[in-house]
């Protein structure tokens, strides 16, 4: 009797993918084979990494969204040692650099087609309305002030980074599991980054030069050359990289009482006070209050071990750098002092005032774009001849985050972002009390986590920073789907269906 030989669709598909991979390394070497005679053997091998990298990525995505998500964290974690290793003002380092657009694009375009092939239920509007109702704005500035075309796209693909990424992340098939599993990523990569950043400081800068990630200190920052900032280009940047990786293992301890929680905590407390930046001390003290009035609200006995914990945290950073704090308090507040961050602040509020409702569009104020193509707005209201804001010095240009939101636009675009953002803490309000299990740290590290971004955008360009935003939608993301809401269901006739979704409230 003869048996018949029946191939499962998932056998078909390994096959093909097998195959793909197989012509896809046969062409690789062919040419790298090609490049090493012709002697662009290091472009194209950057190129051919890049290229296998989202050519992995694609695969990996159609059974792992997450895990693709993980991987690009990690690449905008160390993106910047990867680049020194090659020449940081190189073009290969320039490329490097750039990487995080392309991964960023690759994400976004495979999370849409398999939004569109599996009928994935779009997030709330609450959630979408925001970033349209702000690239409105920006787009119509642009066109009423004749922005040319490509410094638009620019202008409001970084600057719609923060709304792109939460929508993105809550279409993906979010599982409870998942918050363990990007808690375990998040912490141990900011365990080694920590460390790194410790043996910097005890070794005053050795690490960071070994590693070509020295940057020289200019302005007011120019008197904190100890500062630490580990792998990163700028302490500021290892402040609120270990300000987001606090509030997430301080949010734990709280919730789970976990004794290695407690000690992740302090580690991150300590590195970040090791940055010396006033931003995120204020950080840390926003976590320990959120936490210790969200705690009384649940437990009071637990709010008393979590305020005594945080207000020794917040004493001790005080008692380490009270110099450094008031200094920065004082240069930031003078009425003397005419800093390019305070420039930008009171230039946007006029350009918002004068183009009111809609600012002056993307691209043109307070952000790269305005940077890399010169924008004629700094002339216009007089601000390239200081110090930072010139065409021959622009370096201080894209220092900050809100004059870029408000300049560009405008007031409607301002209070749009800001709307956003209430509905998306109130959303997380929403859920304080309503997770348990894998998951119910993830609300509180969220609204924690907002608390770091709102403190540091304050002086730095965080909304337009692919680190944070990414680092922010990776908690967002379990505490908004994977808690009883499922924003991100799919139908039922999709194959790739997750096991638990009845269990998900749908």
């Amino acid at each position: 009797m003869r048996t018949l030989a029946i191939t499962s669709p998932k056998r078909h598909q390994l096959n093909a993918e097998l195959f793909a991979v197989s012509v896809c390394g046969c062409f690789l070497v062919l040419v790298a084979g090609a490049a090493a005679a012709s002697g662009y053997g290091v472009l194209v091998a950057g190129a051919t990494v890049g290229l296998t990298l989202c050519a992995t990525a694609t695969v990996v995505y159609s059974r792992d969204p997450v895990l693709v998500l993980i991987w690009l964290w990690l690449f905008e974690v160390f993106n910047v040692p990867i680049s020194a290793a090659v020449g940081y003002g190189s073009p290969a380092g320039e490329a490097v650099r750039q990487g995080n657009e392309v991964f960023v694009l690759l994400f976004v375009g495979l999370t849409v087609l398999r939004t569109m092939r599996t009928k994935t239920r779009l997030p709330p509007l609450r959630f979408i309305l925001p970033g349209l109702g702000v690239a409105l704005f920006g787009v119509l500035g642009a066109v009423l002030h004749n922005v040319p075309i490509t410094v638009v796209a620019l202008g409001g693909w970084l600057g719609l980074k923060l709304w792109l990424m939460i929508g993105i992340t809550l279409l993906l098939p979010w599982k409870p599991r998942d918050a363990t599993r990007v808690y375990s990523v998040l912490t141990k990569v900011g365990v080694v980054v920590a460390i790194l950043g410790f043996v910097d400081y005890l070794t005053h800068g050795a690490l960071s030069r070994a590693l070509h990630t020295s940057i020289a200190l200019t302005g007011t920052d120019a008197g904190r050359a100890e500062a630490v900032h580990s792998i990163f280009a700028h302490p500021g940047e290892y402040s609120l990289f270990m300000s987001l990786l606090f509030a997430f293992a301080f949010t734990r301890f709280a919730v789970k009482r976990g004794r290695s929680d407690l000690i992740l905590a302090l580690l991150f407390a300590g590195s970040v006070m090791l940055s010396l930046r006033l931003k995120g001390f204020l950080s840390l003290a926003a976590v320990a209050v959120i936490v210790a009035l969200v705690q009384a609200a649940v437990n009071n006995r637990g709010a008393i071990t979590i305020l005594l914990v945080g207000s020794l945290l917040v004493i001790a950073g005080y008692s380490l750098e009270g110099n450094v704090i008031a200094h920065q308090v004082a240069h930031y507040t003078s009425s003397s002092e005419t800093s390019a961050r305070r420039l930008l602040y009171s230039g946007g509020e006029r350009m918002a005032n004068d183009n009111f409702p809609l600012g002056v569009g993307f691209g043109r104020f307070a952000s790269y774009p305005s940077r890399l193509y010169y924008s004629p707005v700094y002339a216009q209201y007089e601000l390239s001849s200081y110090y930072g804001l010139s065409r021959s010095f622009p370096n201080f240009i894209d220092d900050t985050s809100w004059p870029s939101v408000v300049g560009e636009t405008g007031w409607g675009g301002l209070i749009i972002y800001l709307i956003g953002i209430i509905f998306l803490i109130l959303a997380v309000i929403g859920r304080l009390r309503g997770p348990t299990g894998n998951v119910e740290f993830m609300p509180l590290a969220a609204l924690c986590a907002i608390a770091v971004l709102l403190v540091d955008s304050l002086g730095d360009p965080t909304l337009f920073n692919w680190l944070a935003t990414t680092t922010f939608a990776m908690i967002v993301g379990p505490a908004l789907i994977a808690t009883g809401d499922q924003l991100g269901s799919e139908g039922s006739s999709s194959a790739e269906q997750a096991p638990d979704t009845a269990s998900r409230g749908l």
